[in-house]
């Protein structure tokens, strides 16, 4: 959880890249171990009741060269996809234009992914008359 403070104090956006193999080497066992030590168990946070697996999440590097995790990511996505005039929604690749602007690198067919994966409508669907 030490790795994972900013998640804890902040929400979602701040959710860190983190792979087994990291904590693994922190504590001196095999990643196989790690993996057994942590199935099936759940942890309370500040932000809700998550899997422990759940920290554990790949990510991208960001244009300033930070890490920025797939949730995190998702997250950012299903703000803008909120905060958008209905009446004339943003396409996938004005999204991820959007994206790029806050720093984020992705690809059109990337945000078309994670917003099926959150079952978001299309733009066509989103919008309001």
């Amino acid at each position: 959880m030490e790795l994972q403070k900013e998640f804890l104090d902040e929400g979602i956006h701040r959710l860190r890249t983190l792979k087994m193999q990291d904590i693994a080497d922190i504590v001196k066992v095999h990643v196989s171990t790690v993996s057994r030590a942590i199935a099936h168990k759940y942890i309370q946070t500040p932000q809700g009741i998550f899997e422990i697996k759940f920290f554990f999440t790949g990510g991208f590097q960001n244009v300033d060269g930070s890490m920025e995790s797939w949730e995190a990511i998702r997250q950012k996505l299903a703000e803008i996809v909120a905060k958008e005039n209905k009446a004339n929604p943003l396409s996938d690749e004005e999204v991820a234009e959007k994206l790029h602007t806050s720093g984020i690198a992705i690809a059109r067919r990337t945000v078309t992914k994670y917003r099926r994966i959150m079952k978001i409508p299309s733009s066509r669907q989103r919008k309001e008359y």
